[in-house]
Formats: structure tokens, sequence, C-alpha cells
């Protein structure tokens, strides 16, 4: 696994540190996940993420398992280009290119998933 450094400022930490004569650092992982909302016609036994593009489908099994104890049947992966916008400005067109993002259809072995109702949790 591949981690990057960052120097933190938190009190207790930095007093630690100093104390044994050590640098204040914090090792973040470089791979991250988020859920996205299902495509019309998905099954119930896919989810939908989005994730880095470093990740490659073993990484998001391992990922997955070790996180979040779910048993993964397989991963196909994609990747989707951004989307381009064109507006118009005093110099003329201008256009904006989305950057691209990779998405992860993951089926899990033995269970279903369930999307929250963010409707439902805005109206609570």
């Amino acid at each position: 696994k591949q981690w990057y450094q960052r120097r933190v400022r938190g009190k207790h930490h930095v007093a630690a540190c100093k104390s044994r004569g050590e640098r204040p650092t914090v090792l973040f992982p470089q791979y991250w996940m988020r859920v996205v909302p299902p495509t019309p016609g998905q099954p119930k036994k896919t989810v939908k993420f989005e994730c880095s593009f470093q990740m490659s489908k073993p990484e998001i099994k391992e990922y997955l398992e070790g996180i979040y104890n779910v048993k993964v049947e397989s991963i196909n992966t994609q990747v989707v280009d951004g989307e381009m916008f064109k507006f118009m400005t005093e110099l003329g067109v201008k256009s904006h290119v989305n950057p691209h993002s990779k998405i992860a259809f993951v089926v899990l072995r033995d269970m279903e998933f369930k999307y929250p109702d963010h409707k439902e949790s805005v109206k609570g």
C-alpha cells in the first residue's frame, strides 16, 4: 500500500513527538472511494463506486473487504470522460472540461445493497 505524509498541528500529538524527538506526521492513504447513485435497471447486488485512478481491481477488492468487511464476487471498472461545457464571454466562446473519473461496479456476494434515500433525510 502507498501512503503519503502530512504534518499535523494537534497539541497532544505534537507534544508527544517533541518529547520523543520525532517529527509530528500522520499517514493518509492515497486511495479513496465514494458511492455513486445507481443507474436505472442496475441489479440489487451491484454497487456503483467512484474511485481514484490508481486503484486496480485487486486493490478495490482488498479495500472493500478490509475496511467494510463485505464479500466481493466480481468487479468491473470503467473510465468516464468528463463533461465539456461551452459558454460565451466578452472575448468569445470559452470551453471547460470537468476531470475524468473511474467508476467501479462491484457485485456483492450473499447480500443486497440498499442505496440511501436522500429525499427522506432532507424532509426529516
